[in-house]
């Protein structure tokens, strides 16, 4: 269940946060919900849209976002993806890649150009889970700061017929909350623009920064303050000459939509091991949530019908047939009995977007909720919808 004016309100505070530090873009992250009722939310702010594949981009569309404000990303692009975002007018192709390079220049039609941003690697570690930190040299994406692949990247794309070399972008992670990563982040932008122009005299209007930020899944989560983020990752860029007056795109996901959402569960039965821990069973799991499986993440619950009382310690348990499949492993609630609803907040972020239909569980309903007003942006799914593709 997703309520429209936290996802307005956390635009507005992104948008606040960087007022009076020069152009910036706020460009939201479409993998951390793309459902059309909500990323429709954010197309009509006048968001831009930061999409990772051609399905995200069709589905940015849809929801209202302009191809011309949109960036895709990713590491492994195929030509029928990259063909699709040509022929859609996008606004940005994010390389990342030096095979990228070449193939995309392939299919650009005669005397067409392409805006490009170059994806680099800076070589910053960030407190975070290893899974969640791409900004590392050890990772898959972006081309390496410090090894000079990324200067030659540049140089690449800066003498290749078609592409318009504008911006670079880097990513650290996700669920981030050290400004001093990001000051970082942005100094060693900032020196790569500086190193792209003396090296093929292109100057950078564009640069990229990644999301990322933290939010705070239960009520003793430390989290950074949006305003010091972007004072932190700003100031580097703006102390460049070279790049002083780029504009900063800042791409957020999470920081948009997780705390907008609450998970309903219904009790199914209660597990109880003296002197172990007591698992309150519910009727969804990591097919609905695989964050605490795949990343640990840790939330907080309350039994909905009774949200103000407090109880002892309990395991609030998943239905799918794995061990790990626990939603929260630790969280105080009143005894819980089969019927009630346990809540857990803050579980709009990557929540719906990475669902599974595994043991062949369907998907949930989703509902949005608008100037007080309910209204479903997604049914629930039926077992023919799982089969409708299968053939015997």
């Amino acid at each position: 269940m997703y309520d429209a004016a936290t996802v307005r309100q956390a635009y507005r505070e992104q948008k606040a946060a960087f007022r009076g530090l020069g152009p910036v873009r706020i460009s939201y992250a479409m993998k951390a919900c793309p459902l059309l009722g909500v990323a429709a939310l954010l197309a009509s702010a006048r968001a831009d849209a930061s999409v990772v594949s051609l399905g995200e981009l069709l589905a940015a569309k849809r929801a209202g976002f302009a191809p011309s404000r949109m960036q895709l990303h990713g590491n492994a692009k195929t030509d029928e993806e990259l063909r699709g975002a040509l022929r859609a007018g996008i606004g940005r192709v994010v390389i990342d890649g030096a095979e990228e390079v070449d193939r995309l220049a392939a299919l650009i039609r005669r005397g067409g150009t392409v805006s490009v941003w170059l994806r680099v690697s800076p070589g910053i570690d960030v407190d975070t889970h290893t899974y969640l930190r791409t900004g590392t040299l050890d990772s898959k994406f972006g081309a390496s700061i410090s090894t000079g692949d990324a200067l030659d990247q540049a140089r690449r794309i800066s003498r290749t017929r078609g592409l318009r070399l504008i911006g670079i972008h880097a990513h650290l992670g996700t669920q981030l909350h050290e400004a001093e990563r990001y000051r970082e982040l942005g100094a060693a932008l900032a020196t790569l623009a500086r190193d792209v122009r003396e090296a093929t005299g292109v100057t950078v209007r564009e640069v990229a920064v990644g999301g990322g930020l933290g939010i705070r899944l239960r009520a003793d989560d430390r989290v950074l303050d949006v305003r010091a983020y972007a004072e932190a990752v700003t100031a580097p860029i703006r102390a460049e000459t070279t790049v002083e007056r780029a504009t900063v795109y800042c791409e957020p996901g999470r920081a948009l939509v997780g705390r907008a959402a609450v998970a309903l569960y219904r009790v199914v039965a209660t597990k109880r091991v003296p002197g172990v821990r007591t698992f309150v069973s519910v009727d969804g799991g990591m097919g609905d949530n695989i964050r605490p499986a795949l990343y640990d993440a840790r939330y907080d619950a309350v039994v909905a019908e009774r949200a103000g009382a407090t109880g002892g310690e309990v395991a609030v348990a998943g239905k799918y047939c794995e061990s790990g499949d626990i939603l929260i492993r630790e969280v105080r609630l009143p005894d819980p009995v089969p019927g009630e609803t346990i809540a857990i907040p803050a579980s709009g972020a990557y929540s719906v977007a990475m669902a599974s239909n595994y043991n062949h569980h369907t998907r949930p309903a989703v509902v949005l909720i608008d100037r007080g007003r309910a209204r479903l942006i997604r049914r629930r799914e039926s077992h023919a919808d799982i089969w409708r593709l299968e053939r015997r």
